[in-house]
């Protein structure tokens, strides 16, 4: 189950990355991937995907104790820091102007937290089992 959800918010996350590239002014992809081609216009997303979905089950391993503003400041970091790279190296995925890497970053900065928001929400829906007194 736990992967099922995983690979869930890795669609999302996905997603959510692919089409802030295609979609909003000032990202430009510069190689469309042709199939069975993969370019940078589906392995930036892949990755950013991954690592967005990966912010929960890192912050709880981490920390049991996990709020909403720890899990945007997470995504916004990631987001912004991902973007920022993309300005100056370019991996198939262009950034031509600052309303672009603004637009983008906070777009999918937002798909990461709520794809992490819901994460946290249906682990915290079902109860922890009771722990067993121990036997001295």
């Amino acid at each position: 189950m736990v992967i099922v959800n995983f690979l869930k918010c890795l669609a999302y996350n996905f997603l959510t990355v692919f089409f802030a590239n295609y979609l909003l002014m000032g990202i430009e992809v510069e190689h469309p991937s042709k199939l069975p081609h993969i370019g940078g216009d589906l392995l930036f997303p892949l990755v950013l995907g991954l690592l967005f979905s990966s912010i929960y089950p890192i912050l709880k391993v981490i920390d049991q104790n996990i709020n909403l503003a720890r899990i945007g400041i997470v995504a916004g970091c990631l987001s912004f820091g991902s973007y920022a790279i993309l300005k100056f190296a370019p991996l198939g995925v262009e950034v031509k102007t600052v309303e672009g890497y603004l637009l983008a970053s906070i777009v999918v900065a937002l798909g990461g937290f709520l794809t992490n928001f819901f994460e946290m929400k249906r682990a915290n829906k079902f109860p922890k089992p009771p722990e067993m007194p121990r036997m001295s």
